[in-house]
């Protein structure tokens, strides 16, 4: 019985042992761990400056919310959102950075660096004016998204306030639609006494950003609120993203021998051959046909907007200027000719169709279109644009034109990568805005 009780007591002095040494390795590895995912979730948040393009671009809640900490949101949402003042952002950046148009590997390596030194500000009210501080009259104040942040060493904007002779009130952020500038003019603009408001509207994704706004007002939340509802927690921190990205790095994935990228596409003009890279979601708005989309709600939302700012501008003796932009998909697609490149560009069109069948919200799904059908399609917004505008009586200048001949005896109008102009398609923006505002005097 000795033997018995001393053979037990060595047993379990020996798993005690042993789990004083697991618990001596486990728990400093657990400690270790902790403080590195702590280290990179604070780290990171403070410095975002410092986390990596393809770890902001593997997911739209760290993108957004995380790399672009650096915005204000309203409640209930009006503007929904706009730039924190005072902010300031300097460096250099490279608009031929695929990444900026698709995530995803979905075009070709290529050493092509088009950075310039960088330079963005917002002023006291958190829109992207410099000086900071308001003058009490603008002759020209105007609402737009990202088509109102530098992506040029000269913006169209301050082109403009060349040109003019004074400065322009900006009021914009990225990814605006409609219903958020004309919030924005009415807020902080129509006070301002100016002569010219305009209104910028961007083909590529105003129409889908509508829909945004109209879901965000209706929900009571305020826009972040309303996005991160529901996401999980390994989405919103930023360690399981940098594990991925790293593990891409040391360990990626087998490569093709020939791989098929989508981008660059080719697109041919009297300038020469320009190569770029579209972006996939502006290709679902000019995938639906006229009809659906003068039928849809968010047309509908745009329209009596438009209509009732127009009012309130004439309210003022001021001209209301809906200016349209069109998309690099848009301008350049009659002249992409390669079968290969037009078939990679058609297998990201959709099918748009109205949630109530002939009316309702806009939706879509992953039947692309063929080539005259898309054809046909892309000129469908731009068409409706024109149409409404002229009925009710609203200034309309439509950069479609321009900027199509503009491609094609000019060459690159659009950045490689980027969806925004490059230095000379804000020049020629700033060139026709100006004019056709010299035009309302006479």
């Amino acid at each position: 019985m000795a033997n018995i009780a001393a053979e037990n007591s060595a047993q379990q002095e020996s798993k005690k042992k042993r789990w004083q040494t697991a618990v001596n390795i486990i728990g400093p590895v657990l400690v270790t761990l902790f403080a590195l995912v702590l280290t990179v979730e604070v780290g990171f948040r403070l410095f975002y400056q410092l986390i990596p393009i393809e770890v902001c671009a593997s997911d739209p809640i760290i993108g957004t919310y995380t790399c672009q900490p650096y915005f204000e949101y309203d409640k209930p949402v009006r503007i929904g959102y706009r730039y924190t003042p005072g902010f300031k952002l300097e460096g250099l950046w490279n608009p031929a950075n695929p990444f900026l148009a698709n995530s995803d590997n979905s075009t070709a390596p290529s050493s092509r660096d088009d950075s310039f030194e960088y330079r963005f500000v917002t002023d006291e009210h958190g829109f992207p004016n410099e000086p900071a501080v308001w003058q009490d009259q603008y002759d020209i104040v105007l609402a737009g998204d990202s088509f109102t942040i530098r992506t040029a060493p000269i913006t169209w904007i301050e082109r403009l306030e060349q040109f003019a002779g004074q400065e322009i009130l900006a009021l914009g952020a990225p990814s605006w639609s409609t219903l958020n500038e004309a919030e924005a003019i009415r807020q902080f603009g129509l006070d301002k006494q100016p002569r010219y408001v305009l209104l910028m509207f961007f083909e590529g994704n105003d129409i889908i950003n509508t829909a945004q706004y109209l879901e965000r007002q209706d929900s009571g939340l305020d826009w972040r609120e309303y996005d991160l509802q529901g996401v999980p927690l390994y989405r919103q921190m930023l360690t399981p993203h940098f594990v991925h990205h790293f593990w891409q790095k040391f360990f990626p994935p087998p490569v093709e021998e020939t791989p098929e990228y989508r981008y660059p596409i080719v697109a041919n003009t009297e300038a020469g051959q320009i190569e770029t890279v579209f972006k996939d979601v502006h290709l679902l708005p000019l995938s639906a046909d006229y009809d659906t989309l003068a039928a849809s709600d968010e047309f509908t939302a745009v329209k009596n907007t438009l209509i009732a700012l127009n009012e309130e501008v004439a309210a003022q003796k001021a001209h209301l200027v809906v200016v349209y932009i069109p998309s690099k998909e848009h301008v350049l697609w009659s002249r992409v000719w390669d079968p290969v490149d037009v078939n990679n560009v058609l297998e990201r069109t959709v099918t748009v169709t109205l949630s109530k069948g002939d009316r309702g919200k806009l939706q879509w799904e992953p039947t692309y279109l063929t080539f005259d059908r898309f054809s046909e399609t892309t000129q469908a917004q731009e068409r409706l644009m024109a149409d409404f505008t002229a009925e009710a009586g609203i200034k309309f200048l439509n950069l479609t034109p321009v900027f199509w001949q503009g491609s094609i005896e000019q060459g690159e109008l659009y950045h490689y990568g980027d969806p925004h102009w490059n230095q000379a398609g804000n020049d020629l923006a700033a060139n026709t805005i100006w004019e056709y505002l010299q035009n309302l005097n006479e």
